[in-house]
């Protein structure tokens, strides 16, 4: 049975940009900023790179060959916000996660809670396209490589699963562009050798490899060779908890810091059910022009206590109200994620008194932490003169 899945979010910014700008799939997008800006593309879809426009280009010349397109700034609290509920969706199904990057991550078929791995695949992405409305393509094999590069042929939605102890007649066959981390100066250099696959590459002994390739030829010829170079660093617990609600006109500041102690309740909640606690809290609102701002505060203490965290939030949303056009969205963000809580005495406490010095343990820290934030401590003091 193949050991690892692969995901991959081939276009996570374009996705994550589009819901965010209700634009149909057919409508051409670039982020980067505006078509006459000075600025470089950052990401654009497929259409737009049928057109030729590639990442790194500059605006005027991608605007040039796909004048038809939607040019976007792009706005990283929209990336941070989709980051964050994708991997917490991806954790209904996987006990751990290891995120490569953003838009990657591996998962080992012992971390599936309960079915096959393909099955969770197949729930995992369904499950980011009906609530986040994102692509996905998913890749099953015995190794990293060969699991991502069968992502990557199904991409941008698709699931390929490798035959167990095929990894390596998988990966032979392929062109030299499909391995990750192979540059294209390598691949010409290669090329001048009549060595244009996967698997040739595979059959070079390490000196030679290292006299075409030059530096950083190892990573590539052990990938190519499907060896695992990599330990996975896999996470039980996600980066951060998000959650959102949109704001009817009018509002007011009360409005927002009662809709932030909310969220912070709900958050509050979900720590509790995957046991864990937070180190610090961000509240983000977002305006009538879709500007985010944001402020945060870290905790003396990781908690998952409401008492603990509403106040906080309240006074984060209250600071905000001050700056900028009045709110139409509000998001809680508790991050800092660890599966243990804040200190307990040094010394033993009998097994009939526990729940009474927790208790009150949580009733000091609150007095004296967390409520006397929300009194004011997040003001600005004033030196005397």
């Amino acid at each position: 049975m193949a050991t690892l899945l692969t995901l991959v979010l081939p276009d996570f910014v374009v996705d994550v940009e589009r819901r965010w700008e209700a634009l149909a799939p057919t409508v051409p997008l670039v982020v980067g900023g505006p078509a006459t800006g000075p600025g470089q593309v950052v990401a654009a879809c497929r259409v737009a790179r049928q057109a030729g426009v590639r990442p790194g280009q500059s605006l005027r010349e991608a605007a040039r060959l796909a004048p038809q397109a939607r040019f976007v700034p792009g706005i990283l609290d929209r990336y941070a916000e989709a980051t964050s509920q994708l991997d917490e969706l991806v954790r209904r199904w996987c006990a751990e996660v290891d995120w490569v990057a953003i838009d990657r991550a591996v998962i080992p078929a012992s971390a599936v809670r309960s079915g096959s791995l393909a099955a969770a695949a197949d729930a995992v992405q369904r499950a980011i396209q009906a609530e986040l409305g994102l692509s996905s393509a998913a890749g099953i094999a015995d190794t990293e490589v060969a699991a991502g590069v069968a992502a990557a042929l199904v991409a941008p939605s698709g699931l390929l699963q490798v035959l167990p102890g095929y990894d390596e007649r998988f990966l032979a066959p392929l062109d030299l562009r499909w391995l990750v981390g192979l540059s294209a100066a390598a691949q010409d250099r290669l090329a001048a050798h009549d060595i244009t696959t996967i698997g040739a590459l595979a059959t070079l002994a390490p000196h030679e490899a290292e006299r075409i390739i030059g530096s950083g030829w190892a990573p590539a010829w052990r990938s190519a060779r499907a060896e695992e170079p990599r330990a996975l660093a896999s996470t039980t617990l996600p980066r951060s908890l998000t959650r959102v609600l949109p704001l009817p006109a009018p509002v007011s500041s009360e409005d927002v810091q009662l809709a932030a102690e909310h969220l912070a309740d709900q958050a509050s909640q979900r720590l509790a059910q995957i046991g864990a606690f937070a180190h610090a809290v961000t509240v983000r609102v977002m305006g009538a022009d879709q500007r985010f701002r944001s402020r945060g505060f870290t905790l003396r203490e990781s908690t998952r206590q409401r008492a603990d965290l509403a106040p906080v939030a309240r006074t984060l949303a209250a600071r905000l109200w001050k700056y900028g056009d009045p709110p139409t969205r509000v998001s809680v963000v508790v991050s800092g994620l660890a599966a243990d809580g804040p200190q307990l005495s040094l010394f033993g406490v009998p097994v009939h008194e526990q729940a009474t010095s927790v208790r009150r343990l949580d009733g000091l820290r609150t007095a004296r932490s967390f409520r006397a934030l929300a009194k004011g401590s997040l003001a600005r003091r004033t030196r005397a003169s």
